[in-house]
């Protein structure tokens, strides 16, 4: 792509955020998009195809931005067995509410990514890597030998996306209370020390 197609569809995709933040992802149309960007109304449909394309893009950008999150995450210092869960969990929360039209792109828009092989494949990833996480936890002695990795998989991703849509739904604390990040981390640890 030549640099101005790029940040052409880098402005489209930042005023997205910006207008999703405000209203919602499904409260924003296209021209308003591309209003916002200084761009034509057409611009949008040449970018990504259809409003569909453009929340896949979205998606794809924020499934980067989350896994960007927890990999870092898991260097922190003291993060091994359980420890791993409680830091991966709550960089997924961080990253819910550092960027909320992401997070709807990619968990609350199934209907425009359904079908979408690109997106599917990330998905796939993200999940895998997540399974590699759970492995490893109990390889390093913080889960019981006969814990059912399937199951603590899905219950770590119930919980990280449950908090995750409790905390930018505004249910755990105003945005920007210090309070939302305590909550999040007691729910969490809670959560983790009852793992098999």
């Amino acid at each position: 792509m030549e640099p101005t197609a790029v940040a052409g569809r880098e402005a489209l995709l930042a005023s997205l955020e910006t207008l999703a933040r405000e209203r919602g992802l499904a409260n924003v149309g296209l021209r308003e998009v591309a209003r916002d960007a200084g761009l034509s109304h057409a611009a949008p449909a040449h970018f990504f195809g259809s409003r569909e394309g453009m929340l896949r893009a979205l998606a794809g950008e924020g499934l980067r931005l989350l896994y960007e999150d927890v990999c870092e995450a898991q260097e922190t210092p003291g993060a091994v067995g359980r420890e791993r869960l409680v830091v991966d969990a709550l960089a997924f929360v961080r990253f819910a509410l550092a960027h909320p039209a992401h997070f709807d792109a990619v968990f609350r828009t199934p209907a425009a990514l359904r079908g979408d092989a690109q997106f599917e494949a990330l998905r796939e990833e993200a999940l895998g890597s997540l399974r590699e996480l759970v492995e490893l936890v109990r390889d390093e002695g913080g889960l019981g030998p006969d814990a059912d990795i399937d199951t603590v998989v899905l219950q770590h991703w119930a919980l990280s996306h449950g908090v995750a849509s409790l905390a930018i739904d505004g249910m755990l604390g105003a945005e920007g209370d210090p309070a939302v990040a305590e909550a999040a981390e007691r729910i969490v640890r809670g959560h983790v020390a009852g793992l098999p």
